[in-house]
């Protein structure tokens, strides 16, 4: 069987799904855009063609190290097999930096800060300038005075700090690593030459470096339903920029504002996050599911942590973080990202010592939880109804890291006037990557009118984009006829014979089924109280698994939470599972209607209905469900339908197939999940492996 070599470690793709994808993906072939996201957390790559999206996957479930930070290689490789093209053949190539963007904004602020706030003299500047050399022309250009009033104290001269003990240059070293890290941004062409084996000079692309929260706009506007929609960015930081908000119209997208370094409501989730004793990338979603356990006690505590401001912006109070003054460490190389400690002693002050990993958790640390993630809401829904107001429109585009919060996204359309909201599935970094693609396919069609948030003037976009020809341009019409991203299966996908030919290799024996027969027997051994692991069809993108790449179920029996944490998951107890539920019968279990389909958003359960499901139920009522239907997933949703015909409930729990890893992507890796677990029954496409077969 023909394979493609993806990389090291070494596994390789059946082929079988290229041929069929791609007799219509690339016959007339006219632009292909390959997007990358590079160098920062959740690397990925996406690839698109005439505006449809041929395929989009994180490089995490290649190399198996979770929110991997290097360069896609494998992503990349995969999203070009996927196309059936080299990469001779791209003719646009994105990447979701921009390393030129408000880089002056955030070197100006940490010279500013270290002149007023740690004592840098004329004569402090020049060391300084030779720690940090990327940074010396504008350090070097500052002219304060000889000496600088410390603001905390009425003396110029005795409290003059010396900025090598308390860590002022800090903010520079972390400056200049930013640095760094966008000089390999800008050797994207010479990375990819070298990986895929192929002279630079071939590839003739043309290489467009897309801010960080633009493509993040792009992936929340250009492939939803919407044809006018508000927009809104939120994350930690990208491109020194924390927060964007905008309005989408055909193809054109407005940006009417923005908050800017060292200001982020990511920043304070995250902090909080570390504070509570959970110091991994990532690990905010616990926080959010430890909040329902606690009382919003500490309301004020945080309102002076992060304060509103009118027109939509926020500002945090910075005595009570360290990355703009002290600078954090942060590593983001081929392996997991790491980010250092973002409170600062005040914040312990505040509110006490900081809970070590593994202790305990104690009221306060719930009551914490509980206040972050209302005071979240808060300056979110500030944020959307300032938004609202501006530009009278009732359907929402939202990406960004924040956007992962499926708690507030759940409040939404209760709390602001939006009225239709869409997350396509990659909210976070990852889904950069398809933003790049989009923002790119979007301009060389047609300029985009951008306006930035500080000045309010109309400009061409900050891209570097090329237009192309008048003939290929787009008209605001071709909406109704745009690529919409209904599902997330844009992923690798195996055949039958490929997968059988995996369970041979591994000595197991094992059933086949025809396609009817699979999701009856699957949804009898659900309805019996196995834990089944689910692996079908085209991998997702994004963090969640959809039921392609799932560990399925029954939502009745309310010890699976704990089964599935014993045998498989060694999560937190406190975590919830997630239920998924056939669409139509969305209003018959939840106290909200609007679909759920990349399981981003969380909802109250109806009342009646929590001890029917009570192991995808949360402690406050709630759930953060995936809404599923025919059209998106066929097999997904027989698998339901047959579970609802042997039960009369419609809901099945639904989890990632991983067990502390990345989800798995190829049959080789669910085999192996399948084995070092307690799961009793695996399918994998029309085959099951039973566990009293070993």
């Amino acid at each position: 069987m023909p394979v493609l070599q993806t990389g090291n470690p070494r596994f390789t793709f059946p082929t079988h799904y290229r041929s069929r994808l791609c007799k219509s993906a690339i016959r007339n072939s006219s632009v292909i855009i390959l997007g990358i996201n590079a160098y920062h957390g959740d690397a990925a790559a996406a690839i698109i063609k005439d505006g449809r999206l041929l395929a989009a996957v994180e490089e995490e479930r290649f190399n198996r190290v979770k929110h991997c930070a290097g360069f896609p290689i494998q992503s990349v490789r995969y999203c070009l097999e996927t196309a059936g093209v080299s990469v001779e053949a791209v003719e646009h190539i994105g990447i979701s930096r921009d390393p030129s963007a408000h880089l002056h904004k955030k070197v100006l602020f940490a010279a500013t800060r270290a002149i007023s706030e740690f004592g840098f003299r004329n004569s402090d500047l020049p060391a300084a300038a030779q720690e940090t050399p990327d940074l010396a022309p504008v350090l070097l250009a500052r002219n304060p005075q000889s000496a600088i009033r410390n603001p905390k104290s009425g003396n110029p001269k005795s409290e003059i700090r010396n900025p090598k003990s308390n860590g002022g240059p800090g903010i520079f070293r972390q400056v200049a690593d930013r640095l760094g890290n966008a000089a390999k941004v800008r050797d994207i062409k010479d990375v990819l030459a070298r990986e895929l084996g192929v002279p630079k000079k071939n590839i003739t692309a043309q290489f467009h470096n897309i801010e960080h929260h633009r493509a993040h706009l792009a992936s929340a506007f250009f492939v939803s339903p919407f044809e006018r929609a508000a927009l809104l960015s939120i994350d930690g930081f990208g491109d020194f920029i924390s927060t964007m908000w905008a309005s989408g119209e055909g193809n054109s997208i407005d940006v009417l504002g923005q908050v800017e370094f060292p200001h982020s409501t990511g920043i304070v989730y995250t902090a909080t996050t570390q504070f509570l004793g959970f110091p991994h990338y990532g690990d905010e979603g616990k926080v959010m599911g430890l909040a329902p356990y606690g009382r919003p006690r500490f309301m004020e505590e945080f309102r002076e942590l992060i304060r509103t401001e009118d027109e939509g912006g926020f500002r945090l109070n910075l005595d009570y973080f360290r990355h703009h003054a002290e600078g954090v460490d942060m590593t983001w190389d081929n392996g997991s990202p790491v980010i250092g400690r973002i409170f600062s002693d005040e914040y312990a002050r505040l509110f006490g010592p900081p809970r070590a990993p593994g202790a305990p958790l104690t009221d306060r640390d719930q009551d914490i939880a509980a206040s972050l993630q209302q005071r979240l809401e808060e300056v979110a829904f500030h944020i959307l109804n300032q938004l609202h107001e501006r530009t009278g429109l009732t359907d929402l585009g939202l990406a960004g890291g924040v956007a992962y919060n499926s708690v507030m996204n759940g409040k939404i359309l209760l709390q602001t006037p939006f009225r239709r909201l869409f997350i396509q599935p990659a909210a976070g970094d990852s889904g950069t990557a398809l933003g790049a693609c989009y923002a790119i396919h979007h301009n060389v069609t047609q300029t985009v009118s951008l306006r930035d948030g500080d000045d309010g003037d109309r400009t061409e976009t900050s891209h570097r984009f090329t237009q192309m020809n008048a003939d290929q341009k787009e008209t605001n019409s071709s909406i109704h006829n745009r690529y919409v991203m209904e599902g997330a299966y844009t992923g690798p996908e195996f055949s039958n014979d490929y997968i059988e030919s995996e369970l041979k290799s591994a000595g197991l024996e094992y059933e086949t089924f025809t396609d009817a027969e699979v999701t009856r027997r699957a949804a009898q051994d659900i309805a019996d109280g196995l834990v089944m692991g689910w692996f079908q069809g085209r991998m997702e993108f994004g963090p969640r698994a959809l039921g392609n790449r799932s560990i399925v179920v029954d939502p009745r029996r309310a010890e699976m939470k704990e089964i599935l944490n014993d045998r498989i998951k060694k999560r937190e107890p406190f975590r919830p599972f997630a239920p998924s539920i056939l669409e139509e019968r969305l209003g018959d279990y939840f106290e909200q209607t609007h679909p759920a389909p990349t399981m981003l958003m969380v909802y109250q359960v109806r009342p009646e209905r929590r001890a029917e499901i009570p192991a995808v139920t949360h402690v406050d009522g709630s759930g953060r469900l995936q809404t599923v239907s025919r059209r998106v997933n066929a097999r997904y949703y027989q698998l339901i339908s047959d579970f609802n015909e042997l039960t009369g409930v419609p809901v099945v729990l639904n989890t990632s197939f991983n067990e502390n890893e990345p989800i798995v992507c190829t049959p080789r890796q669910a085999i192996d999940c399948f084995l070092k677990t307690r799961m009793d029954v695996l399918y994998l496409g029309d085959h099951a492996v039973r566990r009293r077969t070993l």
